[in-house]
């Protein structure tokens, strides 16, 4: 008779062992989730640029920044005069559709530099 209490006390036991390693295992994925979930939500150290902009990493995205930036310095306030002078909708709206389409237009006219035949 003790030799089977002995029996079933080793394998309870070893039922333990086995539950305690799953339950630590589970533990261990637990806290590797939720480290991955911080390190997702975690908040990137501030930059020049804006969350979601990054800064043009050629030359040429450099210019071409440059050169946009100048040509909206330039149509902006002509725009916004316009719609102070000009009362009427519509006009207002073509202006703006005028513009869109004049933009690559004065891009090559204005900031072009190859030579012209």
């Amino acid at each position: 008779m003790s030799k089977e209490r002995a029996r079933r006390r080793a394998e309870r036991e070893a039922a333990a062992d086995l539950e305690r390693t799953r339950a630590a295992r589970r533990a261990r994925l637990r806290s590797l989730t939720g480290l991955r979930r911080l390190r997702a939500l975690r908040i990137a150290p501030r930059s020049a640029a804006p969350a979601g902009r990054r800064a043009p990493s050629s030359a040429l995205g450099r210019h071409r920044g440059r050169q946009n930036g100048l040509l909206l310095a330039i149509l902006l306030p002509l725009n916004v005069v316009y719609w102070l002078v000009q009362p009427a909708w519509s006009w207002r709206a073509g202006a703006l559709f005028a513009t869109a389409l004049a933009w690559p237009v004065l891009v090559v006219v204005l900031f072009d530099r190859r030579p012209s035949r």
